[in-house]
């Protein structure tokens, strides 16, 4: 997966959601891989989506971890039976749609963005 697709979907996200906000730390994150019989590390990046205006953040669970290879596996699944989706992906021109697909299916469905389309237009006054 390319880190720019990562950063596409982090700022779809940011722009088109009021309830929650994607960031992508600079670090890769470490983790242990089962190959064969064998544990191996390997690291990847991480999108963090956490939910805002929400009092008691360290209360309750307001933050998910979306590792990079769960949200490549999602992809891989999906493109294989739609076509236009792995153009899209391709192209780095996911949809709303698609975002929402990959998010929901890669929280294990214990996340589910609703995304809205949202115009930003600036009104200036005559006068």
């Amino acid at each position: 997966m390319r880190a720019e697709l990562l950063y596409k979907i982090a700022d779809i996200i940011n722009s088109n959601s009021t309830k929650y906000r994607a960031v992508i730390p600079r670090v890769r994150r470490q983790y242990m891989t089962q190959q064969g019989d064998k544990l191996v590390k390997s690291t990847c990046l991480v999108l963090n989506i956490m939910v805002t205006n929400r009092p008691k953040n360290h209360i309750n669970r307001s933050i998910w971890n979306i590792y990079e290879n769960d949200i490549d596996r999602i992809i891989k699944k999906i493109a294989r039976r739609d076509m236009d989706f792995a153009q899209r992906i391709d192209k780095c021109e996911p949809t709303l749609f698609d975002i929402e697909v990959i998010v929901r299916r890669a929280s294990f469905q214990a996340l589910k963005l609703k995304l809205v389309k949202t115009a930003y237009d600036i009104y200036l006054e005559n006068g």
